[in-house]
């Protein structure tokens, strides 16, 4: 799933130009095992630059993990569990991230249904998150229950320095509420907001410092950061500074076995959706087919 440390890429171009082997490189280095990287935003694919499959397949193959996100509104459910579909059968995910925010409020039967459409889709066993409100005390109408019903972990968005508050605090109150929401501790990735917008400053070095270590020893087994476009030096110093686990070891990925058996999966769902707009072409033919038998058989026996 989610153990170890990973960097969520927002714009792809913006990331040391968008070449596979300057950013596997640092977040290598940054000790990271994964990326997670925009795929579509609502029911539209996100313009990269290139195919998201090709970004995927370039930073797979130098050891790292890649995970599709994307922001999703529930306006087009059906269009957007479309994208998120061919996000991990074509696209090749390790795994799928729903950022589900406001447009989500007071929607639980959008919710629910997005939810089975994608569960259905990706089959039980695939890693399918979804990210959104780290405080839940002040987001009542966001609709925990049927993400945490579908998916097999959260990424909590912890942005202690948007919020103003002590990073010790952002985290506690997360956990608390998580834990209220009967969330178990081992499915949280919290993410942190390392970023400088506006008058949001910075996380300090100290506070990555803190943040990791306190995420750990609560039972996450595994952190995000928001975004790589957006750290500077001295956060990528920082983050490789600070390793993780800091207690077990981090994730692998899935084995060669579990992979090849996705990849199949992928080709023969691919299959059956070609053979059934086939067999609807014929249908359609043959249906045509015998209207026209009836009509020529009404001319030959006189009948208007």
């Amino acid at each position: 799933m989610f153990e170890g440390k990973w960097v969520w890429v927002w714009n792809w171009r913006r990331c040391d130009g968008g070449d596979a082997t300057r950013v596997a490189e640092r977040l290598k280095t940054a000790g990271c095992c994964g990326a997670l990287v925009k795929a579509h935003d609502g029911p539209y694919w996100f313009d990269q630059g290139q195919p998201w499959r090709e970004i995927c397949r370039a930073l797979k193959s130098f050891g790292l993990r890649v995970a599709g996100w994307a922001y999703l509104y529930g306006r087009d459910w059906q269009g957007e569990a479309q994208r998120a579909v061919e996000t991990i059968d074509y696209g090749e995910a390790d795994a799928y991230v729903m950022d589900v925010e406001s447009e989500f409020k007071g929607r639980p039967d959008v919710a629910e249904a997005l939810c089975q459409r994608l569960r259905q889709a990706a089959g039980s066993h695939f890693p399918l998150l979804y990210s959104t409100f780290a405080i839940a005390r002040y987001h009542r109408e966001f609709p925990y229950a049927p993400f945490q019903r579908h998916c097999a972990g959260t990424l909590p968005q912890v942005y202690w320095n948007a919020f103003r508050w002590p990073v010790e605090q952002g985290l506690g109150w997360m956990y608390e509420d998580y834990a209220s929401l009967g969330i178990p501790v081992d499915t949280i990735f919290p993410v942190a907001g390392v970023y400088a917008q506006g008058f949001v400053p910075y996380p300090s070095v100290e506070e990555m410092q803190r943040f990791v270590q306190m995420a750990g020893e609560r039972g996450s087994k595994g952190v995000g950061f928001w975004s790589y476009e957006h750290m500077d030096d001295a956060r990528w110093q920082a983050l490789a500074a600070n390793p993780w686990p800091v207690e077990g070891m981090p994730w692998t990925g899935w084995t060669d076995e579990a992979a090849e058996l996705r990849r199949e999966v992928a080709t023969l769902r691919r299959q059956n959706e070609q053979l059934c707009r086939q067999n609807a072409d014929y249908a359609g033919r043959i249906g045509r087919g015998m209207q026209l038998a009836r009509e020529m058989l009404k001319v030959l026996e006189g009948k208007p």
